[in-house]
C-alpha cells in the first residue's frame, strides 16, 4: 500500500505546476532550486478539471464573436471592420492583462482567449463565407475533404473513390459531421471551424501552461503562442488543423521532459503523451512524426541522467498508447498499400520557398522577432540550471534537426516538409521569450511595477495583432474570391439524377470539387494525389483520350480503361468561334510532377475533340464558359 501511494505522489508531482515563476525570489524562472510556494498558494486539481470546460467555453466564445461579426453593419469595401477588430482586440488584451495581474484567471481567461483570435480573423472576413486564402491552393482540397465527410461518415480519401485516407482525417471528419448536423455545406463550414480551432489551440496551450506556471504567467504565454501564429512567413493561422497540434506542443515539451527525467516511471503523464501522439497522428501526421523525433531528442539529452533502458521503455510506453489511435488511419492504408508495393507519397515531393533556408525568427526586426531573440538568449543562458529551458531548447533543436534532415532528403527525391514545423519553432521561441522576460522582471521587481509590465506587454501584443489585416492582406483578399458554382452543381444534379457522392468528375474547375462531394478523377496538384491513385497514369490516360477521334473508340476506352472512368466531364470550350449545338473542342489543364525543379508542377494543356462526346453516349449542357458532359 505504501509503495502505491508513493507512486501516486510521484505522478502528481510530475504534473504539479512549477510555482517559481514571478515568485519573490531571485532564482530562475523555472529553476531547479527555486522555493515552492506555501501550500495555500499551490494550484489545486481545479486547473486540470477546468481544462475541458475552459476549452469548450473558448470555442463557444469564438462562435459567438463570429456570429456577431457576420452581422457587421457595414458592407465591403470598408475599413470599418479593421477599426472594430483593433478596438475589440485592445479591449480583450487589456482584460487579459488585468486577469494576469490578479493572478487567478479561471474560466474567464478561456473565454477571452477564445474571443481574441475570432476578433482578429472574423471581422476582416465578415463579408465572405471563405477563410483566409479562399478556395485557392491548398484550401481547395481542404474544403473538398470537409465536404466528403459532410456527406458520409466513413473514413475515405477526400478525392478518389474507394481509397482509404492517408491525409489525416480527424479535423476534417469532425468539421464535416458538424456541418451535416448543422445543415451547412461543408465548404462553408470550413471558415467557422478554422477560426474556432485557432481559439481551441490557444486555450489548450493556456490550460497546459497553467499546470506548469502561475496563472499570471500562463496567460502571457498563451497570448505569445497566439502571436506566433501570425508570424510570417509560416503563418500557422493558415493551417488551423495543424495549429491544434502545434500550439499545445510547447508546454507539452516541458511536461514530457519532466516525465522522461522522473526517477520513477510516471504512468499518467506517459499515457497522456501517448494519447497526444496518437491524436496528432489522426490530425496532422507530419507533426506527430516530428513530436516522436522531439521525444527521442529529449531522451538522448537525458542519457547522462538515466539509463538507456529506462528511457527506451518510457518511449515504448508512449508509442504503445499511441499505436491504436495511429492504426485507425494507417491500418487501412497499409492494408491497401503493402500489396501495391508501398508507392511513394507525392506530398513529400515539394519545396516551397520557406524551406529553402533555415528559419531565424530571432533576427527579424519586429515585436515577435524581439520576443524570439529574448527567448533564444534565455534558452542558451538558462539551459544548465532550468528544466523548462532544457525542454524548450530540445524542442527548438529538434526543429532545426528536422529542417536539416529535410534539406538532405531532397538529394534522395523527397523532403520532410520542414516548413510545417516552423510554427512550432516560432511558438517555442516566443514562449521562451516570455519566460526570459519574466525572469528579468523577477530580478527587477523592486524597480519595475507589475502594472507597467502588463501595459507594455499589452501594447506590444496589440501592435502585432492590429497589423494582421495588413500583413495578411493577400490572404484576406483571396477569401473574398469566388465560391463553388451552385449553378454547375445544380446542372450536374438535374442531368445525372444521381447524388454527387456517386459521381466521378473530370474537370480543372477545382472549386467545383469543393462545392459538392464529388469524387475527382484527378487532383489540382500532383502533391495532393493519393499514392495509390496513380496520378501520373491517370493524367496520361486523359492525354490518350485527346489523341482519339472515333467516339465509339472513346466510349470503349472509358468502359475498359485502366481506371474507373469519369461519369461527368466539366470542361472549358476552346477559344474558337462556337455556335450552340455545333461540334467544338474542349480544353483541360493537366499537370505533372516536376520535383525537385521549379515550378513544382508543369502544366500540360490538353484538348479533347468535341467529336468524342457524341449524343449517343453523352448528354450535354452548356453553362457559361463550361460544358457539362454526362455519360448516358
Amino acid at each position: 500500500m505504501t509503495s502505491r501511494c508513493e507512486a501516486c505522489e510521484a505522478q502528481l508531482a510530475l504534473v504539479q505546476p512549477d510555482m517559481t515563476l514571478l515568485a519573490p525570489s531571485s532564482c530562475s524562472a523555472l529553476g531547479d532550486t527555486a522555493p515552492v510556494e506555501p501550500p495555500a498558494a499551490r494550484p489545486s486539481r481545479t486547473r486540470l478539471t477546468t481544462l475541458a470546460p475552459g476549452c469548450a467555453l473558448a470555442v463557444l466564445a469564438s462562435l459567438a464573436v463570429q456570429f456577431a461579426a457576420a452581422r457587421f453593419p457595414v458592407a465591403e469595401p470598408t475599413r470599418a471592420d479593421s477599426v472594430a477588430a483593433t478596438t475589440a482586440t485592445a479591449v480583450l488584451l487589456a482584460a487579459l492583462a488585468w486577469l494576469a495581474l490578479r493572478g487567478r484567471s479561471g474560466l474567464t481567461a478561456y473565454a477571452l482567449l477564445g474571443a481574441l483570435p475570432a476578433c482578429v480573423l472574423a471581422l476582416p472576413l465578415h463579408g465572405t463565407p471563405l477563410f483566409l486564402g479562399g478556395l485557392t491552393s491548398d484550401n481547395q482540397f481542404r474544403a473538398q475533404y470537409v465536404m466528403r465527410y459532410a456527406a458520409e461518415a466513413g473514413l475515405a480519401d477526400g478525392n478518389f473513390e474507394g481509397l482509404p485516407p492517408l491525409y489525416p482525417p480527424a479535423w476534417f471528419w469532425l468539421t464535416g459531421r458538424a456541418a451535416d448536423l448543422a445543415g451547412v455545406a461543408g465548404w462553408a463550414a470550413y471558415k467557422p471551424a478554422a477560426i474556432a480551432t485557432m481559439a481551441l489551440g490557444t486555450a489548450l496551450a493556456h490550460g497546459l501552461w497553467s499546470r506548469i506556471v502561475r496563472p499570471r504567467l500562463a496567460l502571457p504565454l498563451a497570448v505569445a503562442t497566439l502571436l506566433s501564429a501570425f508570424q510570417a512567413p509560416a503563418f500557422a493561422v493558415h493551417e488551423p488543423y495543424a495549429w491544434i497540434v502545434a500550439a499545445p506542443m510547447v508546454p507539452l515539451a516541458v511536461l514530457a521532459h519532466r516525465a522522461l527525467a522522473a526517477p520513477r516511471a510516471p504512468r499518467a503523464p506517459l499515457v497522456g503523451l501517448g494519447v497526444y501522439l496518437g491524436t496528432a497522428a489522426l490530425t496532422y501526421t507530419l507533426l506527430a512524426a516530428f513530436w516522436a523525433c522531439a521525444l527521442t531528442v529529449m531522451a538522448l539529452t537525458l542519457l547522462r541522467r538515466d539509463t538507456a533502458r529506462t528511457l527506451l521503455l518510457r518511449l515504448v510506453a508512449v508509442a504503445a498508447v499511441a499505436l491504436p489511435l495511429i492504426l485507425v488511419v494507417w491500418g487501412p492504408y497499409l492494408a491497401a498499400a503493402l500489396p501495391a508495393g508501398m508507392p511513394p507519397n507525392p506530398a513529400l515531393r515539394y519545396i516551397p520557398v520557406q524551406q529553402t533556408s533555415f528559419p531565424l525568427p530571432m533576427t527579424e526586426p519586429s515585436v515577435t522577432g524581439l520576443l524570439c531573440l529574448t527567448g533564444t538568449v534565455w534558452l542558451l543562458a538558462s539551459a544548465r540550471r532550468d528544466r523548462a529551458a532544457r525542454a524548450l531548447l530540445a524542442l527548438v533543436g529538434s526543429c532545426y534537426l528536422w529542417c536539416l534532415l529535410s534539406q538532405l532528403l531532397v538529394l534522395f527525391g523527397a523532403s520532410l516538409l520542414s516548413f510545417r514545423v516552423h510554427p512550432v519553432l516560432y511558438a517555442a521561441l516566443c514562449c521562451a521569450g516570455v519566460l526570459g522576460a519574466a525572469e528579468a522582471v523577477t530580478h527587477l521587481r523592486e524597480r519595475v511595477r507589475a502594472a507597467v509590465v502588463a501595459v507594455v506587454a499589452t501594447v506590444l501584443a496589440l501592435s502585432v495583432l492590429q497589423a494582421v489585416p495588413v500583413t495578411m492582406r493577400t490572404l484576406i483578399d483571396d477569401a473574398y474570391g469566388a465560391t463553388p458554382s451552385a449553378e454547375l452543381v445544380r446542372t450536374i444534379a438535374r442531368t445525372t439524377g444521381r447524388p454527387p457522392q456517386d459521381l466521378t468528375v473530370l474537370t480543372d474547375d477545382w472549386r467545383l470539387l469543393a462545392g459538392a462531394p464529388y469524387h475527382g478523377y484527378l487532383t489540382a496538384e500532383p502533391v495532393y494525389a493519393h499514392p495509390l491513385a496513380e496520378f501520373a497514369g491517370r493524367t496520361e490516360e486523359v492525354r490518350t483520350w485527346s489523341r482519339l477521334t472515333d467516339p465509339a473508340a472513346f466510349a470503349a476506352r472509358l468502359d475498359h480503361g485502366p481506371y474507373d472512368a469519369p461519369d461527368v466531364f466539366v470542361l472549358r470550350r476552346a477559344q474558337t468561334s462556337y455556335a450552340k449545338g455545333a461540334t467544338s473542342s474542349y480544353e483541360i489543364r493537366l499537370g505533372r510532377d516536376n520535383f525537385p525543379h521549379q515550378p513544382n508542377r508543369v502544366d500540360l494543356p490538353t484538348t479533347l475533340p468535341g467529336t468524342l462526346f457524341d449524343a449517343r453516349h453523352f448528354e450535354r449542357r452548356d453553362l457559361g464558359a463550361h460544358t457539362v458532359l454526362v455519360r448516358k
